[in-house]
């Protein structure tokens, strides 16, 4: 028996659908199943940029709870938010999100979390926002260093 074009488009969009809906499953698998991190070591050098200012150039060094380690870099630019929260973000988002999936209570989360279906830290925020980010996930953010254009910053796991 051979379809018609209708039931052809409608197998046609329901495949897309499905697909659609394994990607979605699959990142939030990946997500949950992140390595547990012990530390983060994040370096920011402010290098000028001639349209956007002082631009963060981060380098971050994750140390997992198993010992094994990784770096991640990244940048921001543009303006009128606040670029040094923004890649700080990127580096919770690319390691920490599964802390997200932990949280019981998600009544009272501080600024800058967002625990609904799209779970993930919020960048362009503020940097002061990321010490109260960490205590609700159970770690602690502290500045290391600070200077012109050198801005040092610890994650620590705490339990």
């Amino acid at each position: 028996m051979k379809l018609t074009n209708e039931q052809k488009e409608a197998n046609k969009l329901a495949r897309a659908e499905a697909k659609k809906t394994a990607k979605a499953l699959a990142k939030i698998e990946a997500e949950r199943n992140q390595k547990p991190v012990k530390e983060i070591q994040i370096s920011i050098e402010w290098k000028k940029s001639r349209m956007w200012g002082m631009n963060p150039h981060l380098t971050a060094w994750v140390r997992f709870e198993d010992e094994t380690s990784a770096q991640f870099c990244c940048t921001a630019s543009g303006c009128g938010y606040d670029k040094e929260s923004q890649v700080i973000s990127d580096v919770f988002n690319e390691f920490l999100k599964y802390q997200l999936y932990k949280l019981e209570n998600v009544e009272g989360l501080p600024y800058g979390i967002r625990a609904n279906e799209y779970k993930g830290f919020s960048g362009g925020i503020g940097t002061n926002c990321y010490y109260k980010i960490a205590e609700a996930i159970g770690g602690k953010f502290d500045c290391v260093a600070s200077g012109k254009t050198y801005d040092a910053y610890k994650y620590t796991q705490l339990n």
